[in-house]
């Protein structure tokens, strides 16, 4: 969902279909989430409510955006007390929830139909970050309608590009490719396959060390 991406493409690859990426919509739909959750964490500061600004804390912001069955107890009745409580951080979830709905419907039809029902959702909530992401939305709406047509995605790649950035910045830097290699090997496994000549995927013959 860049414009001048887009402009670039629909002018060097005329017969390209444009696909927006569901990891990146994904993304989008969280950091608007978070906007909510901050403005939220501000006003609870300025009420002096303990309790959103325990749950609302930005270290705390797992219990928004994890799976349920993956919290603790104790988070998971904290979760429900939120949600009880607070009515924007309840439409918020609901809104995130449901827009993983439309993504995953399988035929346009489908999709423009739940789409609809989301539109409202969010105009009826008045949430200004979310009602800025409808409107991003709508704009690239032909172009999320590719991925609904495709299904393609870079998330496992995006995944892995992450980890491996994280790993170089953890050990500040690696001077031997062979050790950084066998790093990433060792930490993204699903490269690792003894049936699978996985050396000369990332080093061809005039990188590799003696």
């Amino acid at each position: 969902m860049h414009d001048a991406f887009i402009d670039v493409i629909g002018r060097k690859c005329k017969n390209a279909r444009i696909c927006v990426d569901r990891f990146h919509l994904a993304e989008g739909v969280n950091r608007v989430f978070d906007e909510v959750r901050k403005s939220e964490f501000r006003l609870a500061k300025k009420n002096e409510d303990e309790f959103l600004i325990k749950v609302l804390a930005p270290h705390k912001r797992y219990i928004l955006v994890e799976r349920r069955k993956n919290l603790s107890p104790k988070d998971h009745v904290n979760l429900e007390r939120l949600l009880d409580i607070n009515k924007n951080i309840f439409s918020a979830s609901v809104l995130v929830d449901y827009f993983h709905t439309v993504l995953d419907k399988k035929s346009i039809k489908d999709f423009r139909a739940n789409l609809s029902v989301w539109y409202q959702y969010v105009r009826q909530t008045k949430l200004k970050p979310f009602l800025k992401f409808a409107s991003t939305i709508r704009k690239y709406r032909n172009y999320i309608e590719s991925y609904i047509l495709s299904g393609l995605t870079t998330a496992v790649s995006e995944g892995l590009n992450n980890k491996i950035k994280v790993l170089k910045r953890m050990g500040y830097g690696y001077k031997n490719p062979d050790s950084f290699r066998l790093k990433i090997l060792q930490r993204a496994g699903m490269l690792n396959s003894r049936y699978i000549d996985t050396f000369s995927w990332y080093w061809p013959p005039h990188m590799r060390l003696a």
